[in-house]
This record gives structure tokens, C-alpha cells and sequence, in this order.
């Protein structure tokens, strides 16, 4: 490239050598104003925060067999299995995401302007090669799954809107704008623990929340 007279940046020349063969885990992590955890890590939790939506925007096909592409946004809904970091010799720090991701030709619809989804129905799952379950931390989007109690093994999908007020049926959710966290008054739900921890409380009957914690692996 720069025999041909382009520049060629410092930040590309560290990505070119690659990652450290390290990587740092995280069980938790804050961005564009979203608090993340893992949904292992939920399991000692009472609250929901794995919930990730990525928004594409591009030409879809009805089918194969179509000819006539049409331009539309599609909404990619997963949960959060794992956090990583990768080190470019400690230049460059990558976050990624790897999550379950609904199959939103059978694992996705809408009905009554409402979206479910159905998490039994994945993709990218790392069963083929060309499989892909990470994207990258700044990439995503927050939503919450609320159980349909009609529909066995469907989830109402209710997307988060930072630095604004809105209603997530009974939740009073405030962000401010001036910071990059952010406060939760929930009405008909139990508030989440008193170590500033936030999103929909899911088990009403747990007593105890764990500290967060950060796991460097090798």
C-alpha cells in the first residue's frame, strides 16, 4: 500500500500483526451507555441485562427464489453467552460479544405490532465453519425478553432507549443525560440491588446479588 503511495496508518499496521494470544474475560460491561451482563452470570442475579439487538440495515429478499430485493432494516436478537477483549500489543483493544442469536426466519415474528421471539430456534451456533457468534461490543443495542405466558417458548421483546423516558409495561425508566449510567424505578418489578445495579428484575424471590468481578484468562 504505501509503495502505491496510500498511507498506511499506525493503527492498521497493529492490526495486522494480530491479537495477543491472551484474552481477557468479563462477566459484565458498559457501553454506549448499557449495562451488559452474561446470562451465566444472571443465574445468581435477579436482574435481566443480557439482551442484545443488532440492527441491520441493507436489501432483503422474500425468498431464494426472489429477484427483487427491497430495502428494509432487520433486527438480530440475541443473548449474551460471553465477553472477550482482545490485545493488540496493548495498542488496540477490541471488545466482542458472543451470543445466541434467534434464527429470524423461524425463531422470529410479530404480531399485533408486538415482536416475539423464540430462542429455540438459533443461529450461528458454531456447528459450521462458517459459523459466527461474536460481534463486536459497539456494535449492539439493549432489549429485555418478557416471557408470553400464552405462547410456550416465546418472548415478547421490549427494545431500551437510553437518555430518554419510557415505559416498559409498569417500568419507569429514566436515564441521565449528563452521565453513563443510569437509574431504574420499577413500579410493578422489585428495584435491583443497592450496588447500582439495573434492569427488569426476573426473580422477585432471590435475597442476594454477587459483586461484579473480572476474570483474566490465559
Amino acid at each position: 500500500m504505501e509503495e502505491q503511495g496510500d498511507e498506511v496508518t499506525e493503527d492498521l499496521k497493529w492490526l495486522a500483526r494480530g491479537p495477543l494470544r491472551s484474552v481477557t474475560r468479563y462477566s459484565g460491561y458498559l457501553v454506549k451507555g448499557y449495562r451488559f451482563h452474561t446470562k451465566y452470570r444472571e443465574e445468581s442475579l435477579r436482574t435481566q441485562n443480557s439482551g442484545v439487538v443488532v440492527t441491520v440495515e441493507g436489501e432483503n429478499y422474500a425468498s431464494s427464489r426472489d429477484r427483487r430485493p427491497v430495502h428494509g432494516v432487520n433486527n438480530y436478537y440475541g443473548k449474551l453467552n460471553d465477553i472477550i477483549e482482545l490485545n493488540y500489543s496493548g495498542q488496540i483493544r477490541v471488545v466482542l460479544y458472543k451470543c445466541d442469536w434467534v434464527d429470524i426466519n423461524r425463531g422470529c415474528k410479530i404480531e399485533n405490532g408486538v415482536t416475539l421471539v423464540n430462542f429455540s430456534h438459533t443461529t450461528h451456533t458454531g456447528s459450521n465453519l462458517a459459523d459466527d457468534p461474536f460481534v463486536m461490543a459497539s456494535q449492539v443495542d439493549k432489549v429485555f425478553y418478557v416471557t408470553d405466558p400464552k405462547q410456550k417458548g416465546w418472548e415478547v421483546v421490549r427494545h431500551v432507549k437510553v437518555r430518554d423516558m419510557f415505559d416498559l409495561g409498569g417500568v419507569d425508566y429514566q436515564v441521565d443525560p449528563h452521565s453513563n449510567d443510569y437509574t431504574s424505578n420499577l413500579l410493578d418489578l422489585h428495584r435491583t440491588g443497592e450496588d447500582g445495579e439495573d434492569g427488569i428484575d426476573i426473580t422477585p424471590d432471590m435475597e442476594h446479588e454477587v459483586d461484579f468481578e473480572e476474570n483474566d484468562d490465559d
